[in-house]
């Protein structure tokens, strides 16, 4: 058994020591189950992942973008923060913002657990390594050895610089925009430096966001968010403006933002593709798949999905959430979602507007699965899909609430937006955006006083129907360890130091 250490360059959750996460492995969402599984070799979404990987390689061209992905390949938090300090408007450092570093470290080292099965299960192959190529890093061959001893799906460096622009976004609201598309961009470029795929990073995102849920149901993490964002007001200046909904009479009341205070997604996704590039290509591809599944089970399910409103998502939702949900049965919840989603909603009037796009029923001039709803959607864009975002953020709002069944409710979240796709309603991108906008509207909205009081109703309402707790349960770790202890990298310690990667004494390593 042949060891080798290799330097200590990173900052993995297993060298944190003091950190204890906010949950453990067994009590994080499984992207395995909440998430489709990477595409095989032989589809549409494969052809996808090569094209963008030759564009990728294209982006290497511009000096600035490769400098910014070479900096984004460095696994550590010094080196992640770093990358924020712009877009926040404030240097991130240990001693200076303690408390924000303490929030970013200790989420990061709760949700950079989640990756590790994902990771085991498909064993995917990373592009470098499928096409005999070397990656565009600092030190390119470690770094392909070590890469190459774990999967490529989902991508860890995605799901840190997203999860880090979602808490960001919460401390500062009002940089919102710049900060998303920073971590936007983060993911983008494991694409360039040809360590993932871009279904890894498509995919990472959205696990992304629902890790950053599940923090959100922990009492420590809570607590830690407002220190975190009261650094941030005494260090800036910058106060949390409360939201204009909050001073207003609630009745009646169905919006936590009004539409100017939430994130422009504008600013922080991509336009729509345009008609000649790989994202149409792609987008025109998962148009004749939908086509080839509506005289299918899953195209009648589709047709269901067109409905659109917080009853239909109520009824479909009652059996992945684990109970029967409705106007009347359990009103706290019901409020919590038509408020919350009227918010979440309200990200997507605008692009639609701006941009205009034109529907795939529109442009191949055929009829949709529903063309009764035709004329209708004919008056408004494409780009993003408002349903999309409704079935995503209800089941990110809902796995708030009952985190225990987060794997069912987000694969239905998922499911939802899939079948406008199948309908022939929306392009594939337009979904793609749609779950990004309410995941970042979904953060967005836990800076409403009025929010956080009304998700404590739904969850009190919760436990009182079911007799089940949505508590979080803190982990106990030791505050300091031996340094001769080897540690996992999900920050476990190892009996055994068998095939793999761990850290030790400090530093990184290697046996195989």
């Amino acid at each position: 058994m042949a060891v080798v250490a290799l330097l200590a360059t990173t900052n993995v959750s297993a060298q944190s020591d003091a950190v204890t996460p906010y949950f453990t492995t067994d009590e994080l969402p499984n992207l395995i189950k909440c998430l489709p599984a990477p595409p095989d070799t032989t589809g549409a979404e494969f052809y996808y992942d090569i094209m963008q990987y030759m564009w990728g390689k294209e982006q290497r061209l511009d000096p600035k973008r490769e400098a910014i992905a070479r900096r984004d390949a460095v696994w550590s938090y010094d080196n992640l923060f770093a990358e924020f300090n712009i877009p926040l408007g404030l240097t991130i450092s240990r001693t200076e913002t303690p408390e924000i570093w303490k929030l970013l470290e200790t989420s990061l080292v709760t949700t950079d657990q989640m990756r590790v099965a994902p990771k085991k299960f498909y064993a995917r192959k990373r592009p470098y390594i499928r096409f005999h190529e070397h990656i565009l890093t600092w030190q390119a061959e470690e770094d392909e050895d070590e890469l190459g001893l774990e999967g490529s799906y989902p991508s860890g460096h995605t799901a840190r610089g997203w999860t880090t622009a979602l808490l960001l976004s919460e401390i500062a609201p009002s940089r919102a925009d710049t900060i998303l598309a920073r971590g936007y961009m983060y993911g983008e470029s494991r694409v360039i430096v040809g360590a993932h795929w871009q279904s890894d990073i498509d995919a990472t995102r959205l696990g992304a966001g629902i890790g950053y849920m599940r923090l959100q149901t922990s009492a420590a993490f809570q607590e830690q968010m407002k220190k975190a964002q009261q650094e941030y007001t005494k260090l800036t200046g910058v106060a949390m403006v409360p939201s204009v909904t909050d001073n207003m009479v609630r009745e009646g009341c169905d919006y936590y933002y009004t539409r100017n205070e939430m994130p422009d997604m504008r600013k922080f996704l991509p336009a729509p593709p345009d008609t000649i590039g790989n994202k149409f290509t792609r987008d025109i591809m998962r148009y004749m798949w939908g086509k080839s599944m509506r005289k299918t089970e899953r195209g009648d399910l589709a047709h269901s999905d067109a409905t659109y409103g917080v009853d239909y998502i109520m009824q479909e939702y009652s059996e992945p959430f684990g109970l029967q949900m409705s106007k009347e049965n359990t009103p706290e919840i019901y409020k919590l979602l038509v408020d919350g989603t009227a918010s979440c909603d309200s990200i997507c009037h605008d692009p639609k507007v701006f941009y205009g796009r034109r529907r795939p029923f529109m442009r191949f001039q055929e009829p949709s699965l529903k063309p009764e709803d035709e004329e209708e959607l004919s008056k408004n864009g494409s780009y993003p899909s408002g349903h999309t975002i409704l079935g995503w953020s209800s089941a990110l709002l809902l796995s708030e609430v009952n985190p225990a069944k987060a794997d069912t409710l987000m694969a239905r979240g998922h499911m939802y937006g899939e079948s406008r796709v199948i309908v022939g309603a929306h392009w594939q991108s337009d979904v793609d955006a749609g779950r990004l906008a309410a995941t970042a509207a979904y953060a967005k909205i836990h800076n409403s006083a009025r929010f956080r009081e009304q998700m404590k109703k739904a969850q009190q309402e919760f436990a009182e129907k079911t007799g089940l707790s949505t508590g979080a349960k803190a982990v106990s770790l030791p505050k300091k360890q031996a340094s001769s202890q080897a540690y996992r990298l999900d920050g476990t310690p190892a009996k055994e130091m068998t095939q793999g990667i761990y850290i030790k004494d400090g530093s990184k390593t290697l046996v195989d």
